[in-house]
């Protein structure tokens, strides 16, 4: 007892060395071997000994053959040359995902709408490396859906990695009635949904498969929205996060609009005209929050202004003239904290407190979190700074200026603009949907000032 006890401490405290040395004197004892076992194979592997990690799994019959396939991992990602390696729990993934009874051979490059096809309530789409899914209303008909929406689809999801998916559109859809938004349940995304239309369909991306992202979180502020506040939300859930990990991405979206790709497939089932999404002023007319350009101007606005147009959608960015910290006041005008909480880890009410969410999301709240922590400073060491406008504001708001001496210059500056709305953002709405937007925004919050400060943003000299 006393043995194990000395173990312990020792592998708590980082000294594996010790640690072993008190494991290898009850490793043979039957009712110690299994947690001596583990600590020994344990402290190789977090001492980077993968060589011995897999030779102790053969030794001990393949007990820990989860961390000897992590063992193998890191040593080929070391071997010179290879780059083409998944992690295990990235393997793993992929092989526990579900396929369609209905095989297909290939993956059609040339055809877009011959890779989807439908079982029950379930939308297949076929992609270089496998299937991905979403998983529809029971009355859904993917036969009813215009190709053009399929298109768009697979476009959002596989490029740049397939060129051929950027096909020319039938332009031949005409646009629905609805309103869309696709909704996070986050900061940005609430925001958006309530300078929108009471009719607005609200719908929901459901990441399908095991993750960190906790769905507690968004589930108790759809709750709210629906039961109390009367909105319409549809929920689909899907796995095709999944799609660029194939290409050593992290698990996320393919591309920035692909976050809508279910309400793209329900277009015509709910006659959707219109899809928009939760992008703030950081994203638009700043790129990464560190620098302005004319977001109107840009080829990216036009591009997909046009693409969603040609499939029949009109693209609303709501939000785009308001930034995250806007976002927040908006929320908090609404009384919709006791739902919100934009981190995706923790548990169903907390953030994790360490995350850079917690940081530039939660912190300005007043909400707890440890700015010591890894993960907020790495980000808050990286140059140029992440979110950059937004993150100087809130290191202001918190007074925590001292985290970044070297960015003294800029956190000298003025930043109570970063509040308020940007007047130039009108000009990107749909004219069908552009009076009732603006005009709800401007009841949350003030213009900015001209000459506008926004404009003279270029925090790092890029």
């Amino acid at each position: 007892m006393i043995r194990r006890t000395l173990m312990r401490r020792a592998y708590n405290r980082g000294d594996y060395s010790k640690a072993r040395f008190h494991a290898l004197k009850i490793v043979n004892d039957v009712k110690e071997e299994k947690v001596a076992q583990s600590v020994i194979i344990r402290s190789f592997f977090n001492e980077q000994n993968f060589h011995e990690v897999i030779r102790l799994n053969e030794q001990w019959h393949f007990e820990f053959e989860s961390l000897a396939q992590r063992a193998k991992y890191h040593l080929s990602i070391k071997q010179q040359g290879v780059t083409n390696v998944h992690h295990p729990r990235i393997l793993n993934l992929h092989e526990s995902q579900p396929s369609p009874s209905e095989r297909m051979n290939a993956w059609k490059p040339n055809n877009a709408c011959n890779n989807f096809f439908q079982e029950g309530n379930r939308v297949w789409m076929r992609h270089p490396h496998g299937w991905t899914y979403w998983d529809m209303p029971l009355d859904y008909n993917i036969n009813e859906t215009h190709p053009d929406l399929l298109r768009l689809t697979s476009e959002l999801l596989l490029y740049p990695w397939e060129k051929s998916v950027r096909s020319p559109l039938d332009g031949t859809r005409q646009k629905g009635e609805n309103l869309s938004l696709s909704f996070s349940a986050g900061t940005d995304s609430t925001a958006a949904a309530m300078v929108m239309p009471q009719s607005t369909i609200l719908g929901y991306h459901r990441r399908d498969f095991d993750s960190i992202l906790d769905h507690r979180k968004a589930d108790r502020m759809m709750s709210h929205l629906a039961t109390v506040r009367n909105r319409d939300i549809i929920e689909v859930p899907s796995n095709h996060e999944l799609i660029r990990t194939y290409r050593h991405k992290q698990i996320g979206f393919s591309s920035d609009f692909a976050c809508g790709t279910h309400l793209i497939l329900l277009a015509d089932h709910l006659d959707i005209g219109a899809i928009a999404f939760g992008m703030p002023l950081d994203n638009t007319w700043l790129i990464k929050g560190r620098k302005f350009r004319k977001f109107s101007e840009t080829k990216y606005f036009h591009y997909w202004n046009q693409r969603f147009a040609s499939a029949g959608l009109d693209l609303v960015l709501p939000i785009a003239g308001i930034s995250e910290a806007g976002a927040m006041m908006i929320c908090v005008q609404e009384k919709l904290l006791p739902y919100l909480n934009s981190c995706m880890r923790g548990d169903d009410l907390k953030g994790c407190g360490k995350c850079w969410k917690c940081f530039h999301k939660n912190g300005p709240l007043g909400r707890p979190f440890d700015v010591k922590s890894k993960e907020i400073q790495a980000f808050l060491n990286r140059r140029p700074l992440p979110t950059a406008t937004h993150a100087l504001w809130a290191l202001q708001q918190m007074g925590l200026e001292e985290e970044t001496p070297d960015l003294q210059p800029l956190l000298n500056l003025d930043y109570s603009w970063w509040t308020s709305y940007y007047p130039p953002a009108r000009e990107i709405l749909p004219q069908r949907w552009e009076k009732q937007i603006w005009e709800s925004v401007t009841t949350y919050l003030d213009p900015m000032q001209q000459p506008y400060s926004l404009q003279e943003v270029n925090h790092f000299d890029e």
